[in-house]
C-alpha cells in the first residue's frame, strides 16, 4: 500500500511539473486533437518496428540479461505497480517531456531531422545508459516516438507508441522468463 501511495503522490507531482513546463514552452493544444485511425496505425507500426529492432540487437549481441531486473520485479508483489508505471505513467510523463517540451517546444525551430535525432539521443541517455548497445536499443525507441510525434503532430500518438512498446517488452519478458 505504501508503494501505491508513493506512486500516486510522485506521479501527481511529476505530472504537475511536466505540465507546467509543457505550457511554458509549447503553445499546442494538449491531447485535444481528434484521433485519426491512420495515426493510430502508424503509432502501432512504429512500436512494433522499434521493438523488433531492439530484439534483433539483443539477439545479435546475445544479451540475455538485459531485462533481468524487469523480470525479477515482475515476479513480486510490486508487479502491478511496475506494469502501471511502464504502460501508463512513464509514457505520458516522458512523451510530454521529450516530444512536448523538447521536440515541440525548445527544438521546434530546428530542422525535423535534428529535432528527432536530438530528442532521441537525450531520451536514450536519460534512461541511464552510457555509450553501449543498450543505448543504441533505446535510441531506436526514441526515434520511433519522435517520428510518430513529428508525422502525426499529436502527443497522444507518441504516448500510444511508447505505451505499446513498453507493453511489448513486458509481455516478451514475461514469456521469456516463463520458458527458463
Amino acid at each position: 500500500m505504501n508503494h501505491l501511495l508513493l506512486l500516486l503522490i510522485s506521479s501527481v507531482i511529476a505530472f504537475g511539473l511536466v505540465f507546467l513546463l509543457y505550457h511554458k514552452v509549447n503553445n499546442d493544444v494538449i491531447l485535444g486533437k481528434a484521433i485519426i485511425f491512420k495515426n493510430v496505425g502508424f503509432s502501432i507500426l512504429m512500436a512494433i518496428l522499434s521493438q523488433g529492432i531492439q530484439s534483433l540487437i539483443s539477439i545479435w549481441t546475445d544479451d540475455k540479461a538485459s531485462n533481468a531486473d524487469l523480470a525479477s520485479v515482475l515476479h513480486t508483489s510490486l508487479s502491478p505497480i511496475l506494469i502501471v508505471t511502464l504502460i501508463f505513467v512513464s509514457p505520458v510523463l516522458e512523451e510530454f517531456l521529450f516530444q512536448g517540451v523538447l521536440q515541440g517546444g525548445i527544438l521546434k525551430e530546428m530542422h525535423p531531422f535534428v529535432q528527432i535525432l536530438l530528442t532521441s539521443v537525450i531520451f536514450a541517455f536519460f534512461h541511464g545508459y552510457s555509450f553501449s548497445l543498450d543505448t543504441l536499443e533505446l535510441l531506436f525507441s526514441g526515434i520511433a516516438y519522435a517520428s510518430v510525434y513529428h508525422v502525426t503532430n499529436d502527443l497522444k500518438m507518441a504516448i500510444l507508441c511508447h505505451s505499446l512498446s513498453n507493453l511489448i517488452v513486458t509481455i516478451l519478458v514475461l514469456v521469456y522468463c516463463e520458458q527458463y
